[in-house]
């Protein structure tokens, strides 16, 4: 064989190849999307710094110089792309409770409170302390608030910071933990839901199981019993994991946690059976979930806080259910806090779970 006919015969493969990929139309678009849309999330989420992080200054002194200190305040706002890196609020006669309750409500990224005494220890060039709280669950966010309070305060001489730990000693990791968790429970669910009926659906396994005197819905329900029991599984191995060798503290309530991730996981099982309903092979459904899974991990928030990414990839995270899942889990593993303080999030998560677990039952009993 020579080889001119060696390379026309390659040639006809590689058309082959190319007319195969071109009636799969669910795997081409994937396959041109999902590097360009990477490119973009990677760009803008990993390279940001905070946008208008909400800060709260309580002023419980009236005199000259706290008056100048807020104005100074005002004024050194460093701005990033045009839009200031904080938005600053003023207030006076407010506790430190009612202030580290401010902040456990989200609604503040730091409160910074000046005591009554500071104008009177300025003029008699005395010492005078200083109270920042902030929200070290971002310790991202809060790290930035520190270190722009102190670069300010520097001007001023003999002022001091004192930085209560509302939630203890926080690192990135303590950040970074719940994320992970969240987006391995949701792209696990996702994934291994959608890839097995997609597979079972190439080699014919699913036909042949439905031609047995098993129900689609138990089907269903024996495939979402084992993602619950995987899922959960795999949630509390990564704690226990996170817990003996990073020194991770759980701060919140195990039935929480729990709760969340059953309600998530349903969620994302009724994700994978809608996606695996509209491909044929397995190698189109993990085009499919690339594009639809993997840019999740860049625009919720798993890896750098929501206040450091451009408003229109903050409306995307808002869009997506992890973005609760994940908010819900700090909220409990860091916060400590209860079912109050994420009933927001449980609630917009049960929609996630009810829409696509509903909407995928339907499309599995009507073309499995």
């Amino acid at each position: 064989m020579t080889i001119k006919t060696e390379l026309m015969d390659s040639l006809i493969v590689a058309k082959k190849e190319f007319k195969i990929l071109f009636r799969k139309k669910a795997l081409i678009i994937p396959l041109v999307l999902f590097p360009i849309i990477m490119i973009v999330f990677f760009g803008y989420g990993m390279g940001g710094t905070v946008k208008e992080a909400p800060i709260l200054i309580v002023n419980d002194d009236t005199g000259r110089a706290s008056s100048s200190l807020v104005q100074e305040i005002g004024s050194f706002t460093e701005k990033y792309n045009g839009d200031p890196m904080f938005s600053v609020t003023y207030t006076k006669d407010m506790s430190q409770s009612e202030a580290e309750s401010k902040i456990n409500d989200g609604m503040y990224k730091g409160v910074l409170i000046i005591p009554p005494e500071y104008s009177e220890s300025a003029t008699k060039n005395e010492s005078t302390t200083l109270t920042l709280l902030t929200d070290s669950s971002d310790t991202t966010t809060s790290n930035i608030i520190v270190n722009y309070m102190r670069q300010l305060l520097s001007k001023t001489g003999s002022v001091s910071l004192n930085i209560p730990n509302i939630y203890g000693n926080l690192e990135y990791l303590d950040f970074l933990i719940p994320g992970v968790i969240a987006l391995t429970v949701f792209m696990g669910s996702v994934a291994t839901t959608g890839s097995a009926i997609a597979g079972e659906k190439e080699d014919g396994t699913l036909v042949r199981m439905l031609m047995t005197p098993i129900s689609k819905r138990s089907v269903i329900l024996g495939k979402t019993i084992y993602q619950l029991i995987l899922q959960l599984g795999r949630a509390v191995i990564l704690i226990l994991a996170a817990y003996l060798l990073l020194g991770f503290n759980m701060n919140g309530s195990w039935l929480l946690i729990s709760l969340v991730l059953i309600v998530f996981t349903l969620g994302g099982v009724g994700m994978g059976i809608v996606m695996s309903s509209r491909v044929e092979d397995m190698e189109s459904f993990f085009q499919l979930n690339m594009l639809v899974t993997m840019p999740s991990m860049f625009v919720t928030g798993v890896f750098f806080p929501l206040s450091s990414v451009p408003d229109w990839m903050r409306y995307i995270a808002y869009c997506l259910p992890l973005t609760y899942a994940i908010d819900a889990m700090r909220i409990i593993m860091i916060k400590g806090q209860g079912l109050n303080a994420i009933s927001t999030d449980l609630i917009i998560l049960s929609l996630f779970a009810v829409i696509t677990f509903t909407l995928g039952v339907h499309l599995f009993r009507r073309e499995a």
